[in-house]
C-alpha cells in the first residue's frame, strides 16, 4: 500500500511539471490584498508556471508538517511502549530471581531440619542407653 502511494505521488508530481512546462506563458493576476474604498489593491501578476510551483512546494511542506507530526505521535506510542515490556521483562526477571532465591533458603531450611532430626535421634539413642545404664544399676 506504501508503494502505491509512494507511486502515485510521483505519477501527480510529474503531471505537475508536465502541465507547467506545457503552460510557460502563462500569467495570472493574485489579489494578495482586496482594496476597499479607503485602500489601495495590492494585485501581483504571476507566471502560471511560477504559481504552481510555489503552491506544489508549500503542499509539500504542508504534508511533509502534518506526517511529522504524527509520526512523532507514533514514536512515542511506540516509546511508551517499549518502557512498558522492559517494566514487565524486569518485574519477570526480579520474580525469577525471587523465586530462585526462596529455592535456595528452602534448600537450606530442608538442609536444616534434616539435620535437626538426625541430632534428635542420636539425643534419643543416647537418652535410651543412659536409661538402661541407669536400670542396671538399680537392679544391682
Amino acid at each position: 500500500m506504501k508503494k502505491l502511494f509512494f507511486f502515485l505521488s510521483i505519477v501527480v508530481i510529474c503531471a505537475i511539471i508536465y502541465i507547467v512546462l506545457i503552460n510557460t506563458s502563462g500569467t495570472l493576476n493574485i489579489s494578495i490584498l482586496k482594496g476597499s474604498t479607503y485602500t489601495a489593491d495590492i494585485t501581483k501578476e504571476l507566471g502560471i508556471p511560477l504559481y504552481t510551483i510555489i503552491v506544489l512546494c508549500a503542499g509539500l511542506f504542508a504534508g511533509a508538517g502534518v506526517i511529522s507530526l504524527f509520526l512523532g505521535i507514533q514514536q512515542d506510542k511506540v516509546k511508551a511502549y517499549k518502557r512498558e515490556l522492559e517494566k514487565t521483562a524486569v518485574s519477570s526477571d526480579s520474580n525469577a530471581s525471587k523465586v530462585d532465591v526462596l529455592e535456595a533458603k528452602i534448600k537450606t531450611l530442608e538442609k536444616a531440619f534434616t539435620s535437626v532430626v538426625d541430632e534428635r535421634t542420636k539425643l534419643e539413642v543416647q537418652i535410651k542407653e543412659l536409661n538402661a545404664e541407669i536400670d542396671n544399676l538399680n537392679k544391682k
